[in-house]
């Protein structure tokens, strides 16, 4: 008996952990499709969400645009790339993203981006020009962020996150300053932001 206790306890955070994120190789829901919301900030789930994603390290500086063919199509790419997740910044990024729920292009949660957005974010960066009002848009959006760009290091987040850019100031006319707080809840490197 004590041995099926013992059994139990460590299945059931591994179900909970797959059922809460789908894990990396997983076959979560596209991100075409409405994904199920996120829980309420503060709440027991977004805390075990975190603790989960601030041990995933399919997120990494190194990971290229181009090595995202080699994942998963319905994988995700889970935690931070460069410091340590922070809780209390966590819950600010995602009680802020949810302003930004009707955009698709836009992840719900910066430390657990499905594969298949930021292969889509990535192709409208190879396939979107902007003109010259829109490059100067997209760059005093580049002044204003945290990281002066998209992301800190020209990794896949850079790509993804610029195609991004491309997307909302041609299509949705977004301005500098939306770009600029969008990058910045979608800060992905960990800590303070």
């Amino acid at each position: 008996m004590a041995r099926r206790l013992v059994l139990l306890g460590l299945l059931v955070p591994l179900l909970v952990a797959g059922i809460l994120l789908g894990g990396v190789y997983g076959h979560a829901a596209s991100s075409r499709r409405a994904a199920p919301p996120l829980p309420p900030p503060d709440s027991q789930h977004l805390k075990q969400r975190f603790t989960i994603l601030s041990r995933m390290h399919s997120n990494r500086c190194s990971l290229a645009s181009t090595d995202l063919d080699k994942l998963a199509v319905h994988g995700r790419l889970q935690g931070s790339c460069c410091q340590l997740m922070m809780y209390s910044r966590y819950v600010l990024q995602i009680r802020r993203l949810r302003r930004y729920a009707a955009v698709g292009v836009i992840p719900r949660d910066p430390y657990d981006v499905p594969v298949t957005l930021a292969k889509r974010l990535i192709g409208y960066d190879r396939q979107l020009h902007l003109n010259a009002g829109q490059r100067r848009i997209y760059g005093r959006a580049a002044r204003l962020s945290h990281e002066h760009g998209p992301c800190c290091c020209h990794c896949w987040r850079w790509s993804a996150f610029r195609g991004q850019a491309k997307e909302l100031i041609i299509r949705r006319r977004f301005g500098a300053r939306a770009i600029a707080t969008i990058w910045n809840l979608e800060d992905g490197c960990g800590g303070k932001g």
